[in-house]
């Protein structure tokens, strides 16, 4: 793909590979007076041509090189599962920085805790913070969002809405929950039989060479078993009402800017910080999504969108936007503030920033306060673990919650033998 504009938005890849070249392209941009900035890419084509670009197959060997090139510090994503970079850090005469894009497993955590060439963990979202509030690893956690830079996503002229059309942008497979809007379509075009749904998105966003369904859309047992027997009609085609589209560039911002409603991920699930809600709301178009996870922090339900719980929220949500145009373009024109204000490029670059310059001096800043929807996930007790713990060393190695189900699982396997 061609990532060497990083201004003009992600050209359809996976947000956590897109944002993490924007932030080493901004970090050049705005900062190489102070920091020289090398990236390490196992496809060094196509890449901003400011930035030093080395090539590298993996963590491990990118680790490597960053010490060979005499980095200060290296930046890298802590994956699920794979765990080897955290037994070659050690080896290293280097500083590191952990960027969780999703959350690490258990043990991951528990290495990312102890590895003591990781100054920093890095969490982008503030949900996935208070999610580790009693664990040890939260003693070296911050929050910095994903960037965005939302100058191109943002109308530069009276955009007329069509009234009927909803969008759908994302990656067509299970984790990313678009059956969900598959099993409600039915439903929104029953009680509005004009509307339209454009579905921006395919199975093969992060593997181009995966193998699809039937429709082409995503992989066959997902079609066939979610997605086409809501679908379909009597023949077993595609309803008219429902258009994929693809895999798009920046053509998807001209669909975003005249859609009505924005659909993200509709179950929330392994959502952290959803660059698919924020390109929607840049382009005043309300999201309409699951009130879980990632979507607490990029939409404000009630002001630039509607989260709910359920199926039935879901389809409401939608035919409420479709109903009520003026409202609709309300919660639009909310949705350009608010990205503005809390995801501008700008401001998480500075973040980032001031964040390497405290690592380099061995600080590591205060992680943000506890997001005051205290009952969501136990956060409220997770946050009371994390003072009784360390105001009782006794008591520090209680495990965290999210380390308990983790345990019980291992308990039970013991058990089994």
């Amino acid at each position: 793909m061609d990532l060497r504009f990083p201004e003009k938005g992600n050209p359809g890849i996976g947000g956590t590979e897109f944002t993490t070249i924007a932030t080493a392209y901004y970090l050049e941009k705005f900062y190489s007076h102070y920091v020289d900035v090398l990236l390490m890419a196992n496809i060094a084509d196509f890449l901003p041509s400011s930035l030093k670009v080395f090539s590298a197959a993996n963590e491990v060997e990118a680790a490597i090189k960053s010490e060979q090139e005499g980095c200060d510090i290296f930046v890298f994503k802590s994956r699920m599962g794979n765990h080897e970079i955290y037994e070659v850090l050690p080896k290293l005469k280097i500083k590191a920085i952990a960027r969780s894009n999703n959350t690490p497993d258990v043990i991951g955590l528990r290495k990312i805790a102890d590895c003591q060439q990781i100054k920093a963990h890095v969490c982008v979202g503030q949900e996935q913070l208070d999610l580790l509030r009693d664990h040890r690893i939260f003693s070296k956690s911050i929050r910095i969002f994903d960037l965005f830079n939302p100058e191109n996503f943002i109308p530069k002229d009276n955009i007329i809405k069509q009234g009927n059309t909803v969008v759908f942008l994302g990656n067509i497979i299970p984790a990313k929950g678009f059956h969900h809007l598959a099993r409600v379509w039915p439903f929104i075009i029953k009680h509005r039989p004009d509307a339209k749904l454009i579905v921006l998105g395919s199975g093969q966003l992060y593997d181009r060479n995966l193998q699809l369904g039937k429709w082409g859309v995503a992989q066959e047992s997902y079609e066939a078993k979610y997605i086409r027997p809501y679908l379909s009609d009597g023949q077993g085609n595609l309803i008219s009402s429902v258009h994929f589209v693809g895999i798009l560039d920046q053509q998807k911002i001209n669909v975003l800017q005249a859609a009505d409603v924005g659909v993200v991920n509709p179950s929330g699930v392994s959502e952290v910080c959803p660059g698919s809600a924020l390109e929607i709301q840049a382009c005043g178009t309300p999201v309409v999504s699951a009130a879980e996870w990632g979507l607490l922090d990029t939409v404000v339900h009630g002001k630039t969108g509607l989260l709910g719980n359920s199926e039935r929220d879901l389809a409401r949500n939608i035919l409420y936007l479709l109903n009520n145009p003026a409202k609709a373009k309300e919660l639009g024109q909310n949705g350009i503030s608010f990205v503005r204000e809390t995801f501008d490029f700008r401001l998480i670059t500075k973040q980032w920033f001031e964040l390497i310059v405290e690592v380099f001096y061995n600080r590591v800043p205060p992680a943000q306060s506890l997001k005051n929807n205290y009952f969501y996930r136990a956060k409220l007790l997770r946050e009371g673990m994390r003072i009784i713990k360390s105001s009782i060393p006794a008591l520090k190695n209680i495990p965290a919650i999210i380390e308990m189900k983790y345990l019980m699982k291992e308990h039970i396997k013991k058990l089994s033998f």
